[in-house]
């Protein structure tokens, strides 16, 4: 299963970032995965993905590895349920940038607002990288791609606020991405988790070519190091 660990500083983020660069790079642990590591405008948390097996498996990291890191004042612990993944679309934008979307809502609304991010017809200038349940600082998290902070601002205007259920939304760009794992993970975690739409559709109508699979470096600024935050 996917996690996220979001990790708060005392006082200077840059730290902990720079820690995580050169400590966590080939950590690959029995229990756990590192992915990969991004770092949102005005979120002031870095957020490390991982792969685990169980739950429990993310302790060994929380209380032996992170701990060595001074600057880190406290973390939380997000699983990511049901999430899915979505391909890049080979037309897009040529000036695109990734948002981490926050979405609060009431439990009776989960399942709906759900369904409905996943199935939405994204319009040519947003579209999504991963939806995922995530129940912890908010209910629902979505990775998305935009042309412009006035796009993904006015989908959430238009679409994600007016539904029923939605207590409110807010957005994040993502300025800065680290991956961890290889790119074979990588691979196996997205094709565990694709969108089953996607499978019905032509090969040609995804950018392979720009995948974070063959171009990390570049589709980092997209996904912040995975199809999606993840």
């Amino acid at each position: 299963m996917l996690m996220i660990v979001r990790l708060y500083p005392k006082t200077d983020l840059s730290r902990i970032w720079n820690y995580i660069e050169q400590e966590v790079k080939n950590k690959e642990d029995e229990n756990y995965t590192p992915l990969y590591a991004t770092q949102t405008e005005g979120m002031m948390d870095i957020g490390l993905i991982f792969d685990v097996e169980h739950p429990d498996d993310i302790s060994k990291f929380l209380t032996e590895e992170i701990v060595k890191c001074d600057e880190v004042h406290h973390t939380k612990t997000i699983s990511l349920m049901k999430p899915v993944f979505f391909p890049i679309p080979k037309k897009k934008p040529e000036n695109i940038q990734r948002y981490v979307v926050r979405i609060y809502t009431h439990p009776r609304y989960y399942k709906e607002i759900y369904e409905y991010l996943v199935g939405y017809n994204y319009p040519f200038n947003l579209f999504p990288i991963y939806i995922s349940y995530s129940l912890g600082d908010e209910d629902l998290i979505m990775s998305v791609a935009a042309d412009s902070e006035a796009t993904i601002n006015r989908f959430l205007r238009e679409h994600v606020r007016t539904l029923d259920g939605v207590d409110r939304s807010s957005y994040y760009p993502v300025f800065k991405a680290k991956r961890f794992a290889p790119l074979a993970k990588l691979i196996e975690e997205q094709k565990e988790h694709l969108d089953k739409r996607s499978l019905k559709r032509k090969k040609e109508e995804f950018d392979l070519d720009f995948d974070w699979i063959e171009n990390f470096e570049q589709y980092a600024k997209l996904t912040g190091a995975f199809p999606g935050d993840f």
